[in-house]
């Protein structure tokens, strides 16, 4: 798919030959994380930038990263967004750093230059000495591809890349039940935000497999479950599970066992991950979108982004909230060991010539497309893609 790479990469990566067992370099290289910039973040994947919640209003914009580069996201018309790069064209400055806002355009602090929030540029100060050929039509923002789909925008540099249907492929379904079924109109209740201490693709590494084994949450209240079916498919192997859950019988572990009560006959729970770096969880009342972003090799970026209805009532929207805020969070006590394990993996994963091996779940499941909620062969799907797509 693409050209090797270089030569002078570490020897395990020049002998990867089994996509089920991934060096350890893959990782950790800088080199390797460069071209990953460009072949993934910046090649033929849809990025969710901004749910329409965040920006419901004509003239909202929020900000964010694809990769490294800094993006504007805005709200221009009626099912009308766009998403441009976040540098002036004059001489690249940030235009904005706050996170949400309200503006009809935008002003660059450096020489005044103004761009609308279409990214046309419209004021040019000085510009009766400019260079005679100068056009200000030539110098509107860098402009990604932009589409809505399920109350998510998303987002992508490469021309090639397909229709979203095409992109998710059978993962879809999944993804769209976890936001209402892309109807039901969504509200923003709030964010969590974290700085975990691994790679990028440790924290993407997800599996049902240590859900009942890692969070004590998970045994000491019944959260065992593992009937669901791992679907993967699309663009770089997303995978989804639908899986039903059970109303908690109190058995005494809990001060208030009103916390993890499922209300409104929300049954079916969700977990879906979209390939690059995007998670997406629904279990009991709580409904998270989890953006993301690489910063460098080692560390990863995270927005928990907590939703519930438009048409809720003030009683389940708090329960949304307390359950968002308690539950599947960074530090919530169901979901509290994982930042403390990734930054175990990172650590651990500098020894020369060692591999992290996915295992459970292939021997029914060659090609990992159609797993048990518990096991991790739906992982392997993004791993053959992404040795091919790196050309490693």
């Amino acid at each position: 798919m693409n050209s090797p790479i270089s030569p002078l990469s570490p020897v395990d990566l020049q002998n990867w030959s089994d996509h089920t067992r991934v060096p350890f370099s893959v990782y950790t290289d800088p080199d390797i994380y460069r071209l990953e910039l460009e072949r993934i973040f910046y090649g033929p994947f849809w990025q969710p930038v901004a749910l329409v919640c965040e920006i419901p209003e004509i003239g909202d914009y929020k900000t964010f990263f694809i990769g490294e580069t800094p993006l504007i996201v805005t709200h221009t018309g009626e099912n009308e967004f766009h998403t441009m790069v976040n540098a002036c064209s004059h001489r690249g400055v940030e235009l904005t750093n706050e996170f949400l806002g309200k503006a009809n355009d935008f002003t660059c602090p450096y020489h005044g230059w103004v761009f609308d929030n279409k990214g046309e540029c419209h004021v040019t100060p000085g510009e009766e000495r400019f260079r005679a050929d100068f056009k200000k039509s030539d110098f509107g923002l860098t402009q990604l591809r932009t589409t809505v789909w399920s109350q998510v925008v998303w987002a992508t540099f490469d021309p090639a890349t397909p229709s979203m249907e095409e992109f998710l492929g059978d993962a879809a379904p999944a993804l769209r039940n976890a936001l209402g079924g892309g109807e039901r109109p969504l509200k923003l209740l709030g964010y969590q935000k974290i700085v975990f201490n691994c790679n990028w693709k440790i924290y993407m590494d997800n599996d049902g497999y240590h859900a009942g084994l890692l969070h004590t949450a998970f045994r000491l209240l019944d959260f065992q479950g593992g009937q669901g079916i791992q679907i993967s498919g699309g663009t770089g192997g997303h995978w989804g599970i639908d899986y039903g859950t059970k109303p908690y019988e109190d058995n005494g572990y809990l001060n208030d066992a009103s916390v993890v009560e499922t209300r409104n006959n929300e049954l079916t729970a969700t977990v879906n991950l979209i390939r690059p770096l995007c998670q997406s969880v629904k279990h009991l009342n709580s409904i998270n979108f989890r953006f993301a972003r690489p910063l460098g090799p080692g560390k990863t970026e995270v927005h928990y982004t907590y939703l519930g209805f438009v048409d809720d009532d003030d009683d389940i929207a708090e329960h949304r909230i307390r359950q968002s805020a308690n539950l599947l969070g960074p530090s919530g006590f169901v979901s509290i060991e994982d930042s403390a394990v990734f930054e175990r993996v990172q650590k651990a994963i500098t020894a020369p010539h060692n591999t992290v091996n996915f295992v459970k779940g292939l021997a029914e499941s060659p090609d990992g497309k159609r797993c048990m909620q518990n096991d991790e062969a739906g992982s392997t799907p993004w791993w053959n893609d992404y040795k091919q797509r790196m050309g490693l």
